[in-house]
């Protein structure tokens, strides 16, 4: 297996020494390097750690067990990866960060919401008045330099005057139409969706430093005063979603019918080839907001009738459409194909790149047009690997998904912005997207185990490369640094462990039986090379958000509340399959329910809400004894609820908000929390809002190991630690005072977790 030896070799030289003499700068204090570094690791479960341990294939870990202290750690409640990172930075409980799950339902309304990242947008210069202020206004400033030029040459003063309104009246409509369409009024932004206060936040307060690379829901980039920070999970693809690769192909087969992860499949036939024989197609980029979107919503935005804003709108589009303005920017890319040699040659901006069947390109930079100003201004760059995976009996090219390149940050994914730039310098053009690792191609059936592979082992050796390089010169007295390829290989292997998984293959698992220890063995290697990097007398740990379980079959909870009365539909049909694109552009949701009959709802990874009466917008239930009642009612029944063709329970408890959190929003979070047996997760039309017709279904996707909606108890994650403390029960929200404690900072009070350190043990 290809992917199974690229990522062996990278595993064992996934460190690699960035430059000779590259020496520790001496910190203030005359320290050298930091306080305290943590390195953690998405999904890296406890039972196979100690597993591997125990069998020797993990000596580094095992080492730093044996002189320091190992223990299972506790997630949050839910076990996502962005909810127990957030409340790994803050100390404090999901209810309090805001960040209890993937998704959030839009406050007043029954919509889903991407949960880490509120898209927003920013006024450019004088916003809707740029046309008058900078065109006409500009004019008339050219005309008035001509006047006082022309009084300077001692021209008559009527003249001057003349020959000064002529060049503002000549300038002044090219001006309003230059600036009305070359340059726009809003651009996009974002707001974090994160409350509370990080362990950077605190640490600045107190003079000290940090350096946060890769930790979830740090986008945009906050500012660090004298620190460093590169955002992970939450950082978008230039389509604005969590990862939108895109397949070209000339096998009308490969079209997924089930697509639900907003993969981009393009169909290449003779229709698209071109007189040389190269099939014609593109590259997508950003959607147009600055010139499509946004000039469309502020064509009715202060009109207040619904009728008259819509047909304002629809004015506003029919305009654009007619100038051509794209409503999605694009690239032209050729494709031609030399099925003699096994290559193809992809042609971008008029750089050729051939590629070789099963090979890989580095990171390609792409430039999208929008118009002469901004390409000049302000390019829209992003990049992106291809790799062929076929040229016969049908050509099958891969992009993956495109990146916000590092020379284009229009929303910070950097602290500060600039050092963006200075690592592309120092370490190439890398990955800037938050879920960097694609698992969505393989889910959907496009590609087999060689594509994760290959990419777990670009992606963590890539990034090691940055950690070793800025470990060993931090002046920082905080080093974190996240690495996602156990969860991202966990979700799409995990059926080759499970001998009881629907699509377990045993011939396919013998082929594989390494793979997911490989990853874990990077992983080993690179606390290896960081145990030999931190300074003698800093806290170093390792951590992980949560474990992982075998998701073998589907609960949706929306379907078994239309079957048990809870929820009521308008017409006896479920709808259409609900996807990732429909989430991130802007779909329908919940449409054929019938409101004024449904008591509760579903949506995200494992929530319920409570129709309530006052809180949703057409809420029926009424609070207190009603609202408890329809809550009891719920768990009662979900707790029994027994799959028929198992005869076992999926659900092992029902969480009501209040026994999960000691604080929340109301407004905001669900009312309840079904959390799942090992085997079971949340379906994936749950999530968004969607149903199936039966309640339980079976797990047909390669996405086949989870964690997002069981009981936090079954998926534990790891935690070590370098110093030999004594560990009763360490949860995910004990990590930040315990940095904190680490550096010589006194945790606020308030915090839902403790410091695992004994008092006076910072450095």
């Amino acid at each position: 297996m290809k992917g199974l030896t690229v990522l062996r070799t990278a595993a064992t030289l996934a460190i690699v020494l960035l430059a000779a003499g590259a020496m520790p700068v001496p910190g203030a204090d005359g320290r050298s390097g930091p306080r305290v570094v943590v390195l953690g690791f998405d999904g890296a479960d406890h039972r196979l750690v100690e597993e591997w341990m125990d069998s020797g294939d993990l000596p580094n870990l095992a080492r730093l067990r044996d002189t320091g202290v190992y223990s299972p750690l506790m997630p949050t409640n839910p076990p996502q990866t962005p909810v127990s990172w957030s409340s790994f930075a803050t100390g404090l409980n999901p209810g309090r960060t805001e960040i209890f799950d993937f998704l959030k339902r839009v406050e007043g309304t029954y919509l889903p919401d991407f949960s880490m990242v509120t898209p927003t947008h920013r006024k450019v210069g004088f916003g809707r008045k740029n046309p008058l202020y900078l065109g006409v206004g500009g004019a008339a400033g050219l005309g008035l330099m001509v006047f006082l030029m022309s009084v300077f040459l001692r021209a008559r003063a009527g003249r001057a005057l003349l020959a000064g309104l002529i060049v503002a009246a000549v300038l002044a409509g090219p001006g309003y139409v230059v600036f009305s369409r070359l340059l726009p009024q809003r651009t996009p932004w974002a707001e974090n969706g994160r409350r509370g206060r990080a362990v950077w936040e605190i640490m600045a307060e107190a003079g000290m430093k940090a350096t946060i690379l890769r930790l979830p829901v740090t986008f945009p980039a906050p500012d660090l005063p004298g620190g460093y920070m590169l955002s992970g999970l939450g950082v978008p693809d230039m389509r604005g979603g969590i990862g939108t690769p895109t397949v070209y192909t000339t096998d009308a087969g490969r079209d997924p019918a089930d697509n639900e992860f907003a993969i981009r499949v393009v169909m290449l036939d003779d229709g698209t080839l071109d007189e040389a024989g190269a099939f014609e197609t593109d590259i997508q980029g950003p959607d147009n907001k600055p010139f499509y979107a946004y000039p469309i919503k502020m064509a009715g935005e202060e009109i207040e009738s619904r009728t008259d804003r819509r047909r304002a709108e629809r004015a506003m589009r029919e305009s654009l459409d007619a100038r051509g303005v794209p409503k999605i920017l694009t690239l032209p890319l050729h494709i031609s194909v030399d099925k003699d040699k096994a290559t193809a040659t992809v042609t971008v901006a008029g750089v050729p790149l051939t590629l070789e069947v099963g090979q890989w390109s580095e990171m390609v930079p792409f430039t999208f047009p929008v118009n002469w100003l901004v390409d000049r201004v302000q390019p829209v760059k992003g990049a992106a690997r291809f790799h062929l995976m076929s040229v016969e009996p049908e050509l099958n090219l891969y992009l993956a998904p495109v990146n916000f390149h590092p020379e284009f940050h229009p929303v910070p994914f950097t602290y500060p912005p600039s050092w963006s730039e200075k690592l592309e310098e120092r370490f190439g053009i890398y990955k800037t997207i938050g879920w960097a690792i694609d698992t969505w191609t393989q889910s959907a059936g496009l590609a087999d185990e060689s594509l994760i592979l290959d990419d777990v082992a670009y992606t963590e050796s890539h990034f090691a490369r940055m950690m070793e390089a800025l470990l060993e010169e931090s002046e920082s007295d905080l080093y974190v640094q996240i690495f996602t390829g156990p969860d991202r290989a966990a979700h799409m292997l995990w059926r080759l462990i499970d001998t009881g998984h629907p699509l377990h293959d045993p011939v396919r698992a013998a082929e594989l039986k390494d793979a997911l220890k490989i990853v874990y063995q990077q992983m080993d290697q690179i606390v290896g090379r960081a145990l030999e990097l931190i300074p003698e007398d800093a806290l170093f740990i390792v951590c992980s958000d949560h474990g992982f379980a075998s998701y073998r079959r589907g609960v949706n909870y929306n379907t078994w509340l239309v079957k048990n009365g809870f929820m009521n539909l308008s017409v006896p049909y479920y709808g259409e399959t609900k996807t990732l694109e429909d989430l991130f552009h802007g779909g329908s949701f919940f449409e054929n329910v019938d409101w004024s009959r449904t008591k509760a709802y579903a949506m995200g990874l494992g929530e319920i809400y409570i129709n309530l009466e006052g809180r949703e917008p057409q809420g029926i239930v009424r609070p207190g004894a009603e609202y408890e009642q329809v809550r009891d009612a719920i768990i009662s029944g979900l707790e029994a609820l027994v799959d028929p063709e198992t005869g076992d329970k999926p659900v092992f408890k029902v969480y009501k908000r209040e026994e999960m959190y000691s604080e929340f929003n109301a407004a905001i979070v669900p009312d309840l929390r079904p959390a799942n047996n090992p085997n079971y997760r949340v379906e994936w039309q749950t999530a968004l809002g969607g149903f199936t017709p039966e309640v339980i279904t079976e797990n047909d996707k390669q996405w086949s190991g989870d964690h997002c909606s069981l009981e936090p108890s079954f998926v534990k994650g790891i935690l070590f630690m370098n110093r030999p403390v004594s560990l009763d029960g360490p949860r995910m929200v004990d990590m930040a005072p315990t940095m904190l404690a680490g550096v010589g900072v006194d945790p606020p009070p308030g915090l839902d977790g403790k410091s695992l350190l004994p008092a006076g043990s910072g450095r």
